[in-house]
């Protein structure tokens, strides 16, 4: 898991009266991780971090705080998806694939249930290993995410949790609503299905380094050619969910996967060399932006993580990202 998520914990835990130097002796951390740009670090220390910060502090809500702190270190990735949405039901399909920043300590799936719809989270480890601090950290970055990017308001209909009922609901209920249930299957926020078609917000951008839609500046780069303007705005676009396949974007474009071959192959091209090429061009325009981490821009490529993109950009460009960045 990337290792900047267990400094996000210490840097609360310090908010909380909890010494670091303590902490990351007690368990195990290497200072040194932190130096190095998207280290990905053990989760064993990470779980014992949110322990003993928790114990040490008397602050049992620890992972609802880091789950908001998240939020906040995620924003800018969160205006570039947001920039190639215009519901919510396109920004879910990508959701999944943000919180997977959360490495190897689990997954978050969007699930439809009679009328509803809810974020469920698939922890790697059960609970009396992971503890409750890291469900209530990614169900607090999920709500954030929600609560914050729609037009219209987007209410929590109901939380549960698979761990006991604490004996203080206070912070929860603060965050999540009245709804909480406790000892479950599964943990997840659950938000009216009527939401899918709310409106996003458009960010106001007066700076050149955050361009409103990267994306579609290089799909315009395409003159002349509807048919490869089109293919390009839809492989843009579907980069970012982590599962795109040359079938979806033939769906997309509303021809069979042969025609679309076909067509490519008639313009001395194919679609892995246009999705490749696509990556190449938008990873040099996401690292001139210093604000997007290398795991980010990852993740808006389309990538399961930093270390195979970063092996990617090496073959494209002839170095690592973070030396191009230099």
């Amino acid at each position: 898991m990337p290792a900047k998520q267990a400094k996000n914990t210490l840097q609360i835990g310090e908010r909380l009266g909890v010494p670091e130097a303590e902490i990351i002796e007690q368990c195990g951390i290497d200072r040194s991780w932190f130096d190095i740009p998207d280290y990905q670090m053990p989760v064993a220390p990470f779980y014992q971090l949110n322990h003993e910060i928790a114990l040490a502090s008397g602050y049992p809500d620890l992972g609802i705080l880091v789950g908001r702190a998240t939020y906040l270190n995620i924003g800018h990735l969160l205006l570039y998806l947001s920039s190639i949405c215009d519901s919510l039901r396109q920004w879910l399909n990508m959701m999944p694939n943000v919180l997977e920043m959360y490495g190897d300590l689990g997954k978050a799936v969007i699930v439809r249930e009679h009328g509803t719809l809810r974020s469920e989270w698939c922890p790697t480890a059960p609970v009396d290993i992971s503890n409750r601090y890291t469900i209530d950290m990614v169900l607090s970055t999920a709500n954030s995410i929600l609560t914050s990017i729609c037009l219209h308001p987007i209410t929590i209909t109901k939380a549960q949790f698979t761990y006991p009922e604490p004996k203080d609901l206070r912070i929860l209920t603060q965050s999540f609503g009245g709804n909480l249930i406790f000892d479950q299957p599964f943990s997840a926020l659950y938000f009216d299905i009527a939401s899918l078609d709310y409106p996003l917000i458009e960010s106001i951008n007066d700076t050149t380094t955050t361009p409103q839609n990267p994306w579609q500046q290089y799909v315009d780069t395409v003159v002349g050619d509807d048919f490869l303007k089109s293919l390009r705005q839809s492989i843009a676009y579907a980069l970012p969910t982590g599962d795109m396949t040359i079938d979806m974007i033939a769906n997309e474009l509303q021809v069979s996967r042969r025609t679309l071959q076909r067509r490519l192959s008639d313009r001395g091209t194919n679609f892995l060399q246009e999705v490749q090429e696509l990556r190449s061009q938008m990873a040099l325009r996401f690292l001139a932006d210093r604000q997007l981490g290398i795991t980010n821009i990852a993740f808006l490529l389309g990538y399961a993580d930093s270390s195979t993109f970063s092996s990617a950009f090496k073959s494209w460009h002839g170095c690592a990202p973070s030396e191009y960045r230099r």
